[in-house]
């Protein structure tokens, strides 16, 4: 199946479309512990959706992923 040249929209994969992820240890504001804190995601730059190509749509529709937004006249 050929996809229409342009951009297309995805929630993203990193965060869930949330737009912040888990980072795994950080200092916690008033305390000495350590512990999990929320950071915005670097793939989406907090948005929760990525645009790509037709070339990167293609292989993400393959592996059931649907998008969200396509160019006009897909």
């Amino acid at each position: 199946m050929a996809l229409v040249e342009g951009e297309y929209e995805f929630e993203c994969d990193e965060c869930d479309g949330d737009g912040s992820v888990q980072v795994i240890w950080a200092e916690v504001e008033d305390s000495d512990e350590v512990g999990p804190a929320w950071a915005k995601c670097e793939d989406c730059r907090g948005e929760g959706v990525v645009w790509v190509d037709e070339k990167v749509a293609a292989e993400k529709i393959l592996y059931g992923q649907t998008p969200i937004r396509t160019p006009a006249g897909a």
